[in-house]
């Protein structure tokens, strides 16, 4: 709560309000990128993970033919899975299901193996 109430008004749109629970929340969605598997370090998209710019939308027009390329084939790999990219960020994905799974707090513990 502290962050989001933190969060300026314009850059509320990368924040998940808590009232509202969120879609990390009921284990449906999933933020990640892509890593060069040569080096170990995660190849360069168009923006920063957890950016909050414009150049974190999806369909962001900006940086490189290269930088785009990599960030449309997370997006394909994912949509063929059964997830959508969030609107405003290329790193997030959405199950398709997600509004159908309740709003949880459990920790991994809680969680068992």
């Amino acid at each position: 709560k502290m962050f989001f109430d933190a969060t300026p008004e314009s850059q509320k749109i990368f924040v998940a309000d808590p009232a509202n629970g969120s879609r990390h929340n009921r284990g449906s969605a999933i933020d990640l990128t892509l890593y060069d598997l040569a080096t170990g370090e995660p190849v360069d998209m168009v923006g920063g993970f957890d950016e909050f710019s414009p150049r974190s939308f999806p369909d962001y027009p900006g940086g490189t033919s290269r930088q785009r390329w990599l960030r449309e084939l997370l997006r394909r790999a994912m949509e063929a899975e059964g997830f959508t990219v969030y609107e405003a960020e290329w790193w997030h994905f959405d199950h398709e299901d997600w509004r159908e799974y309740a709003i949880q707090n459990a920790t991994f513990g809680e969680l068992g193996r």
